[in-house]
């Protein structure tokens, strides 16, 4: 291993010699120092090279957050191969499309994830090898791809470490794959913009398998000799104490995490004053909740994407209250950002535009070179839909979006995903998902829907629970409404306009 890690396994181990006992997870499964979390990595990376696993293969983690969900990770990269995470709350069919577009040998899995039957739903994705890792028992034997033993190769630098599945405007989810080299060196600034040292414990409930989590959380907490503090999702009360009894001094969540805490019952009796930095963003009203009523004083705001291994921009620890709350802060130095015109062209300082970005971003997405058409300019610019200023001190606010991807509670969801889902349903001829605004500064899914024939009476019900069934919940539409064709707001030359129908669904005047 060199003195310097280029991969999230080495950096493990440089862990291990440099401070072994020095706490490096508190999980539900208990917990584990930096030698502790290296040994048991090396001894599942040996079984699964020992099972067939090889560099190249990819392998798919789904399971909850926790001490099994970083060594399986860990343990994938240091056999040469690549993670990818599958979201718990998928169902098989969204869950075939990950098996298939990253062609997925093998699956490390929980026999079933908050209750849901995650082998029940993996068969129904075709999915024949499955690795069942219990929260009660030591890795089983391994089902792998391929045969013959080997010790673990390692990962490379230049290696994909994840490959990521994120929503675009118009498409399904679409593969993003992350390099270690490219991962370590965003993670390496992201922690100097907290001020991170070691020791500091850093609390997350937010998923892994999004970016949030696994290529942002986790190698900003190993290469600074942070502890994660995890838990599997926020629990109110029960998670401002797990936050006072371990002294987390490190904040990550968005906010639906900060208002999940301040809505607990025994909020303002659990004392979380060790928490001092961290990373939050999207609205002015997140941060402030998180300034203000968590009393963390060094949060930072962000902006970021996963094609852009997690944050792009952030405000310094410490900044004042007016930066963090009014901007996404600077560009980090492993990064640089440009805001263009509608022809490429960088517009002066104040000028609005779209935001692009350069340096730790992917040259491309996973497989077809179409998923990438239009999302890179010459020069390895990446276009990321956003529009944004940029002000004489650079730093970024973020205005509004170009695509007509919408975030809701903190997740990207492509709008023609959920209009498909409705109108797969009998009852609906044509539907239109569009986000508006909530008093929060938050965006509400909301969904006009064209009936087939006459409608029966709950046919808005009905279609909640037809979507519910087969995708993700934060994919079913906070509100359905039912329409008529002339209900539909067109352009003046005749075309339909989602901005019409969004203002017509919020109350304004199409």
């Amino acid at each position: 291993m060199t003195s310097v890690p280029t991969t999230l396994p080495e950096v493990i181990d440089l862990r291990a010699i440099t401070d072994p006992g020095g706490e490096a997870v508190v999980a539900p499964e208990g917990r584990v120092t930096w030698s502790e979390l290296a040994g048991k990595v090396r001894a599942v990376a040996d079984g699964l090279t020992a099972g067939g696993v090889r560099p190249g293969h990819r392998i798919g983690v789904l399971l909850p957050n926790g001490l099994r969900w970083i060594v399986s990770a860990l343990a994938v990269q240091r056999a040469g191969a690549t993670v990818v995470p599958i979201n718990t709350w998928y169902r098989s069919t969204e869950i075939a499309h990950v098996l298939d577009e990253a062609a997925i040998a093998l699956v490390v899995a929980d026999e079933s994830v908050f209750g849901r039957d995650t082998l029940t739903e993996l068969a129904a994705a075709g999915r024949p090898n499955i690795l069942v890792w219990r929260a009660d028992e030591a890795l089983p034997a391994i089902p792998a791809p391929g045969i013959g033993a080997s010790s673990a190769p390692g990962a490379r630098p230049d290696g994909l470490a994840y490959v990521l599945f994120t929503s675009g405007s118009t498409s399904r989810p679409k593969p993003v794959p992350l390099r270690h080299d490219r991962l370590l060196r965003n993670a390496t600034e992201i922690g100097r913009r907290q001020h991170l040292v070691a020791g500091d414990r850093l609390w997350i409930s937010a998923p892994f398998f999004f970016g949030y989590g696994c290529s942002n959380a986790l190698p900003v907490a190993f290469l600074h000799g942070v502890t994660l503090c995890v838990e599997e999702r926020p629990a109110g009360d029960t998670s401002l104490e797990f936050i006072e009894r371990e002294r987390c001094s490190v904040y990550y969540g968005f906010g639906p995490t900060t208002r999940n805490l301040l809505a607990a019952p025994g909020f303002g009796r659990y004392d979380i004053s060790a928490l001092r930095t961290g990373t939050t963003g999207f609205t002015r009203e997140d941060r402030r909740l998180v300034l203000d009523d968590l009393g963390v004083a060094g949060i930072c705001s962000v902006y970021g994407l996963t094609e852009a291994y997690g944050h792009s921009t952030m405000t310094e620890s410490g900044d004042p209250p007016e930066v963090v709350l009014g901007t996404a802060g600077r560009v980090l130095d492993s990064q640089k950002i440009r805001i263009v015109d509608g022809e490429g062209r960088t517009v002066p300082a104040g000028d609005s535009g779209e935001i692009e970005l350069r340096g730790c971003v992917i040259d491309g997405y996973l497989g077809d070179p179409a998923l990438g058409e239009g999302a890179f300019r010459a020069g390895g610019w990446l276009r990321t839909g956003d529009l944004g200023t940029l002000d004489a001190d650079g730093r970024l606010r973020v205005v509004g979006r170009s695509k007509e991807l919408l975030k809701v509670k903190g997740i990207n969801i492509a709008p023609v995903e959920v209009e498909e889902l409705l109108c797969s349903h009998p009852g609906v001829d044509q539907a239109f998902v569009v986000g508006i605004e909530d008093d929060l500064g938050s965006e509400q899914m909301v969904a006009a829907v064209i009936p087939r024939g006459t409608p029966p009476p709950d046919l808005a019900a009905r279609l909640d629970t037809h979507v519910r069934e087969r995708a993700a919940s934060y994919k079913v539409p906070d509100r359905i409404e039912l329409v008529d064709q002339t209900d539909i707001p067109l352009t003046d030359t005749g075309k339909f306009s989602k901005r019409l129908l969004r203002d017509k669904l919020s109350g304004g005047t199409p």
